[in-house]
């Protein structure tokens, strides 16, 4: 998804997850990419649907920062620079900050399915991700214990 349509797919789904969100404390996507014009435009999806972001270009930004424990999940692109997606999920599990993961990713081959098996992510989407499909997995990933 163009930086352009996603902008007009957060306006578009906005309405409907801030209502769902402006009774408790809104919800914060952990994202990580290292692609900036991926980060800048889903950073601004999930905001515009209502969500605090934190985002991070690299992995290792992510491993060095404190992150929330609870009402949060992680979007994270499964090839990144320094660790892939599913090995810095399991870092973050096995640090003990594990939250419920979904992983985007451009290829759809054996070797990234292996990764994303490895990951055990709520969902694993492809690029260009559909804007109600990522709000969705992640509507999911909130419900899972471990975000609450």
């Amino acid at each position: 998804m163009t930086a352009g349509r996603l902008k007009q797919a957060s306006k578009a789904a906005g309405t409907s997850v801030k209502r769902a969100t402006k009774a408790s404390e809104s919800p914060t996507i952990v994202l990580v990419d290292d692609d900036p014009s991926v980060l800048r435009a889903l950073s601004r999806l999930q905001r515009g649907a209502g969500f605090k972001v934190v985002a991070f270009d690299r992995p290792s930004a992510l491993l060095a920062s404190a992150i929330p424990n609870a009402n949060a999940c992680l979007l994270v692109d499964i090839n990144l620079p320094e660790l892939n997606g599913a090995e810095l999920c399991c870092a973050l599990a096995a640090s003990g900050r594990g939250l419920p993961a979904i992983l985007i990713t451009g290829q759809n081959d054996p070797a990234t399915q292996r990764l994303i098996q490895k990951a055990h992510p709520v969902a694993a989407l492809l690029k260009p991700v559909d804007k109600q499909a990522l709000l969705d997995a992640i509507t999911n990933a909130l419900a899972r214990p471990g975000s609450a």
